[in-house]
């Protein structure tokens, strides 16, 4: 009888939140902390913790204002991912109204800082302004495609978190270039674009392994953010680009 009983106050254990999570639930969690850490390391002498650096002053007011709107966008996205693990999916809803104004800012404010930057002759060593204005600007077209076709699924979560996850890799470039790393001045290009392609490489081809099918949008999410970066590259360097770039920083 007494071995078959529950003994008083005995608790019987209970699982962890964590053990309950989906690896998928689990994985979108790390990489919610991941990023906004590499983020914040990359930023730290020129922007988060700026007064303790002896770095140039930040170009004005749209810097700023650039900056707190992609903290913003990171922090949604840890949210956002919390949400999802915890269930609490009308609110993750609600706050992806907010996501959607927050996103339409950043394009806005990303083109006009892109110009403004142009203007300043700012450019990634090896780079003349006028080619480098060609990444930026670039950026401000895939991540609107991206993110519209993750609104426009978010009814298929599968699609709509993949897609998510694809723009949040693509944002790793612009903090990993600011790493303190002698090399990465010699790698350039295939550094702060290739590293973010192997990523999401990776991601697409574990995913498909672990599901036994690929995600259509993550991988057609994945050609276009590919195909863009060769194309970037070709058009930098063509006379009309050049025409183009040097009008913009006259305008």
């Amino acid at each position: 009888m007494a071995t078959n009983a529950v003994l008083i106050g005995q608790q019987i254990p209970r699982e962890s939140r964590w053990s309950k999570l989906t690896f998928e639930n689990k994985f979108f969690l790390i990489y919610s902390v991941a990023f906004p850490l590499i983020t914040f390391i990359g930023y730290a002498p020129t922007f988060y913790l700026k007064p303790l650096f002896q770095t140039p002053p930040i170009a004005g007011g749209l810097v700023i204002a650039h900056g707190v709107l992609m903290t913003a966008w990171i922090v949604l996205f840890g949210v956002q991912a919390y949400l999802v693990s915890a269930k609490k999916v009308r609110t993750h809803i609600t706050l992806g109204m907010l996501g959607i104004s927050i996103a339409t800012a950043m394009v806005f404010v990303g083109v006009v800082t892109a110009i403004e930057s142009l203007k300043r002759g700012a450019a990634f060593p090896g780079w003349t302004a006028n080619q480098w204005f060609i990444i930026p600007i670039a950026d401000m077209v895939v991540f609107p495609i991206l993110f519209a076709a993750a609104i426009y699924l978010r009814h298929d979560s599968a699609s709509h978190k993949r897609l998510m996850l694809l723009i949040m890799v693509n944002w790793l470039g612009p903090s990993i270039a600011r790493f303190p790393l002698a090399f990465i001045l010699d790698l350039g290009t295939l550094w702060f674009f290739g590293v973010p392609a192997l990523i999401a490489a990776g991601f697409l081809a574990y995913d498909t392994y672990r599901n036994g099918k690929m995600n259509k949008a993550f991988a057609i999410g994945f050609a276009i953010s590919l195909i863009s970066w060769p194309l970037r590259l070709a058009i930098s360097y063509t006379d009309a680009w050049e025409k183009f770039a040097t009008l913009v920083s006259w305008s």
